[in-house]
């Protein structure tokens, strides 16, 4: 099982392959994108870690800090994080695919190393109502980057990304319906599937539950038989809708046993880039405005976290 979590808040900042710069911003092919395009879509990434670092200077404390980019497009972030000290989190796993798959099977474990990063990060399609041979597949991939983990000392974040399957939508009223009635005893169901085979996570990150005896069921399987793993809630990875940071889902996540901090998606930062890449905002404005948010976030959180009864 994972060493203890830290009991610190975090705020990690993810920009990485759920928000898809080159069809989201560039209109460029993300399969065969051209160097320009690629140079710019690592840039565009540059002005998110610098909304990091100024919110920082803001008063955000840097060890509740953290970033979760790619070792492609991000590689310069994951570097410059390892210079200031700031936890970093790398993704392992392939974009753009129905099921989880390594990015380098053979040399990822090296590349965590060379780039010094605090922790493996993959975003995890699972769902336990999915074919058997599907999930056994999954849970064998990530067994292994539990055990490669464990086994040289790097931390492991595991992000469950849950779709309803065909079945499950014909047993519910509609998406909206499956995914406050039937979600939150799937994602408990998943996490004990795949505890079960062998994968020992040290943080979890699950999409917030608008229920607060979903989200202590959720904890509460995170750490079943005494492990240590924390969970983070994610919020935000409705870009589209840059205004909703989902506020009272960050006063539930704070107030839940277990929990310990929030995942915060492109909604916070996808509005300022594209007005950027526009050329209607400068650089250092996209930056601040993305910061601000950032810093708004970090403070409804730890207000919220004051406030409660969770120690």
């Amino acid at each position: 099982m994972p060493t203890d979590a830290a009991e610190i808040p975090m705020m990690v900042l993810a920009v990485d392959h759920r928000f898809d710069l080159f069809t989201e911003l560039l209109s460029a092919s993300p399969v065969h994108p051209a160097a320009a395009e690629r140079e710019r879509a690592a840039s565009l990434k540059q002005v998110v870690f610098e909304a990091l670092l100024k919110a920082i200077e803001n008063g955000v404390p840097k060890s509740q800090a953290a970033v979760w980019t790619d070792s492609d497009l991000g590689e310069s972030i994951l570097l410059r994080g390892r210079g200031v000290n700031l936890n970093t989190m790398m993704s392992v796993e392939r974009a753009r695919v129905a099921e989880f798959r390594f990015e380098d099977a053979l040399g990822f474990s090296d590349r965590l190393s060379s780039l010094g990063v605090t922790y493996a990060a993959a975003r995890v399609p699972y769902n336990p109502g999915e074919e058997s041979q599907v999930n056994e597949a999954q849970q064998r991939k990530l067994r292994r980057l539990s055990e490669i983990c464990r086994s040289s000392g790097l931390k492991l974040t595991l992000e469950l990304v849950m779709q309803p399957t065909q079945a499950q939508l014909d047993q519910s009223a509609s998406v909206e319906a499956w995914d406050a009635e039937i979600r939150p005893g799937l994602i408990v169901q998943a996490i004990r599937e795949l505890q079960d085979a062998g994968i020992e996570p040290d943080l979890w990150a699950l999409r917030g539950i608008d229920n607060a005896a979903a989200m202590a069921t959720a904890t509460a399987q995170a750490r079943v038989d005494d492990r240590k793993a924390g969970v983070l809630f994610t919020l935000g990875d409705n870009f589209s809708d840059a205004s909703n940071m989902e506020q009272d889902l960050i006063n539930l996540a704070a107030r839940t046993p277990g929990c310990q901090g929030l995942l915060i998606g492109p909604a916070i930062y996808a509005s300022d880039l594209g007005a950027y890449d526009a050329g209607k905002i400068e650089r250092d404005e996209a930056s601040s405005r993305i910061a601000e948010r950032y810093n708004s976030a970090y403070t409804s959180y730890t207000d919220a976290l004051r406030t409660s009864e969770v120690v």
